[in-house]
């Protein structure tokens, strides 16, 4: 059995680009997954926005569970994480995009949109966002490209399924204790 782990960083990021596109009102496509290499950079107008997971802590020690009403071959090991996602806002409108996400990762908004498709069981959820800051940009041409960056950090607790060993059945044979084991 080879170990499988849900909720994966693409389901973050794709839920994180749903936040996005809703706030700024992008084309789901100027919405991108840093680092790109060798790719160059969308046009300026109308912006794009670029998102990159920087670092992971772990939250808690983690929780083991079974479903003993299911084959008993595996246990679903949970660590509590919290990530840091970078959003990095290119663009005229860059600063309002940067005031508008920071406001919504503190909102219930927020936590419907990232909670995906399973509300009762979300997937990750915003814990804050750092305070937007200017980070201009000079770029292959020499040329000034306004950028606003904030940190979304969230909570998502990932699911590790490992293989175990259960068992199912039971003999039971008696014996005669005295017998068996004289005093």
């Amino acid at each position: 059995m080879s170990l499988n782990v849900a909720p994966v960083q693409a389901d973050l990021y794709r839920l994180v680009k749903t936040l996005v596109v809703t706030a700024t009102g992008l084309d789901p496509s100027l919405v991108i997954q840093g680092q790109p290499n060798r790719a160059a950079m969308p046009p300026a107008a109308p912006g794009f926005v670029m998102m990159q997971a920087t670092v992971t802590k772990r939250l808690r020690t983690n929780i083991d569970r079974w479903d003993l009403t299911a084959p008993a071959n595996s246990i679903d090991t949970e660590q509590g994480t919290q990530i840091r996602v970078q959003l990095d806002l290119y663009g005229e409108s860059a600063g309002d995009w940067g005031v508008i996400l920071c406001t919504l990762l503190r909102s219930e908004y927020a936590c419907t949109i990232l909670a995906g498709a399973d509300p009762a069981n979300p997937t990750c959820v915003p814990l804050y966002s750092a305070d937007p800051f200017n980070a201009p940009l000079d770029d292959s041409e020499a040329q000034y490209e306004s950028r606003w960056t904030l940190e979304a950090i969230l909570q998502y607790n990932p699911v590790t399924t490992v293989p175990a060993q259960f068992a199912d059945t039971l003999t039971v044979t008696l014996i005669n204790v005295d017998e068996t084991y004289p005093p």
